[in-house]
């Protein structure tokens, strides 16, 4: 159940970043969205792995705080990937 809660949190932050952020505009609104729905079940399950005994709870406040965490590392690191950088 808590799975389902840590994707939405993703995808809201994934739509957050489609309108914060102009390198998630390189792979679309879905593409955004996908990224942070990704990042936030990634971050979810490490914050239900990092504190075990919340795992089988409905949601862990460590969960949500990584969940949020890992939608935005996926997102910069499309932002970082995805810099154009001179030619020297």
């Amino acid at each position: 159940m808590s799975i389902f809660v840590y994707t939405f949190i993703g995808l809201v932050v994934g739509v957050l970043s489609f309108v914060a952020m102009p390198a998630t505009r390189l792979v679309g609104f879905w593409g955004g969205v996908l990224l942070g729905m990704a990042g936030g079940t990634l971050g979810g399950l490490i914050g239900t792995a990092i504190a075990p005994d919340a795992m089988y709870s409905s949601v862990n406040p460590l969960g949500i705080v990584l969940a949020i965490v890992g939608a935005l590392l996926f997102s910069v690191g499309l932002m970082l990937v995805s810099r154009r950088r001179p030619v020297s």
